[in-house]
């Protein structure tokens, strides 16, 4: 998949777990959020063309990249608090793929009931008391399960597992991926049995 949906995924996942526990207008949070896209790339592109950014600017700027860029993995322990240059850098792209990111951000709780029912026929306890962080990443996981079915489920899975990696605890990636596992072969049998075959 390409790095704008990875980038979009990463954003959703931000976005519904403001959600879940905010339970904030979905409108409020969108806007939120492609409201620090678009300034986070204005001020990108400023500072690669050498204008002088304020404090407040580059702050923002380098809150922006943690947040929405996906690092490039580099063998190297990066410093605690790496300069912006480093951000830039390691950075692969600043780019989401906008409409996905709102597919997702509606989508998830426009289905929410089949979402949960999914997750928790595989889960070990209700869905609400489920970390809200891995909570957000299954259920936009099981979301592209149910109704991305262009998307091959291995490809969910992985996606899953690494937001479960970048933002989970420790071994949640772990928990993630045996929940999904079982998802995909009770929802993407066809698949799977097409899979084996070739």
């Amino acid at each position: 998949m390409s790095n704008a949906r990875t980038l979009a995924r990463r954003c959703a996942v931000q976005a519904i777990y403001q959600w879940q526990l905010s339970d904030t207008d979905l409108s409020a949070i969108e806007t939120q959020f492609l409201t620090e896209l678009k300034e986070a790339k204005v001020l990108l592109r400023r500072y690669k063309n050498g204008y002088a950014l304020t404090d407040q600017e580059q702050n923002l700027l380098e809150e922006s990249l943690e947040k929405y860029c996906r690092q490039r993995e580099t063998e190297e322990q990066r410093p605690e608090r790496p300069t912006l240059d480093d951000l830039i850098e390691n950075c692969c792209t600043p780019d989401v793929n906008a409409r996905y990111f709102k597919e997702l951000l509606h989508g998830v709780p426009g289905h929410l009931q089949a979402i949960d029912a999914a997750v928790s026929e595989f889960a070990d306890r209700p869905v609400v008391e489920i970390d809200p962080v891995e909570r957000a990443i299954l259920r936009i996981s099981v979301y592209e399960l149910l109704y991305r079915l262009e998307i091959p489920y291995r490809v969910v899975l992985n996606e899953g597992i690494d937001l479960a990696k970048h933002f989970g605890a420790a071994e949640s990636h772990k928990y993630i991926n045996g929940i999904l596992d079982r998802v995909a072969r009770k929802h993407r049998e066809a698949e799977i049995q097409a899979g084996r075959k070739s």
